[in-house]
């Protein structure tokens, strides 16, 4: 299904930043904030998700309330840096569900990944299932968090030049 294009405009904007903070707000409270009507609010809302700006709404739990967990920061050195190469790591990483993200980087070490795991053992098994596997991962180096300062909270949309302008 091709994409619908909209134009970002000042109300599209605020409408994406709010959703961004609050995705369980009521299209009634949305739209008094963004100064619409409801139905037009919701017009708007539909338009970004069927024009692909809104890719999703995600709820967060609080982790450590809930499970017992080891989170670490794994960087990957792959064996040949080559497009191909990347493919089939890009492609294998995506099984491990102990991944939450991954994002290739430039310098010495090829991807950054956000990991978590029950324990320490569980983290060590996993990196060592994705050593013998055909990812063609040469090294990891792993970063275990001791604490959070700062959670994800949402993209700095205000401050982020955007790529569709007004017009």
């Amino acid at each position: 299904m091709a994409k619908k294009h909209i134009k970002l405009d000042r109300m599209n904007r605020r409408i994406l930043s709010e959703l961004q903070s609050n995705a369980r707000i009521s299209n009634h409270d949305l739209s008094e904030i963004i100064g619409l009507s409801p139905s037009a609010c919701l017009q708007r809302v539909k338009a970004l998700e069927d024009a692909g700006f809104i890719i999703g709404y995600t709820m967060v739990t609080n982790v450590d309330k809930l499970c017992i967990n080891v989170k670490a920061y794994a960087h990957f050195t792959l064996k040949s840096n080559t497009y191909e190469h990347c493919a089939v790591f890009e492609k294998g990483i995506r099984k491990y569900i102990e991944v939450v993200d991954c994002m290739k980087v430039n310098g010495s070490i090829n991807y950054i990944a956000f990991m978590m795991c029950s324990t320490i053992e569980d983290f060590n098994r996993v990196c060592n299932d994705m050593m013998q596997g055909a990812l063609g991962i040469e090294k990891i180096t792993s970063h275990f968090v001791l604490d959070t300062a700062k959670w994800f909270g949402g993209y700095p949309l205000e401050t982020l030049e955007w790529k569709a302008q007004e017009e």
